[in-house]
């Protein structure tokens, strides 16, 4: 199970700053990407673990789900671009292609 806090500014669950997955918590040290879809806000975050997560926001469900997990350490993500239908994210992606400037939540 998914929970997540967030940072509530001018408006509801603006960004996540920690989160838990099953029992352990993580902090999140940063924001590489935001995205918004139709009623849905995508953030992948860097979290205090030093992995990658998707993380995506139902506004109308109010509801969290983890979509993408990444161990950069590792040395590449699976190759699930040729199978239709699938997010353009989950395509390889080495340690050196993971973008060094994000936005720091300190």
């Amino acid at each position: 199970m998914l929970k997540v806090k967030c940072y509530s500014g001018y408006k509801m669950n603006e960004r996540p700053m920690a989160f838990t997955i099953q029992g352990r918590d993580y902090q999140v040290a940063g924001i590489i990407d935001r995205w918004y879809g139709e009623g849905s806000a995508y953030f992948k975050v860097e979290a205090d673990d030093k992995n990658i997560y998707l993380l995506k926001y139902d506004e109308r469900k109010d509801d969290w789900e983890l979509i993408f997990y990444q161990n950069p350490g590792r040395l590449m993500t699976a190759q699930l671009t040729e199978c239709a239908g699938f997010h353009p994210i989950f395509r390889p992606v080495s340690r050196a292609a993971v973008p060094k400037r994000y936005t720091p939540l300190n």
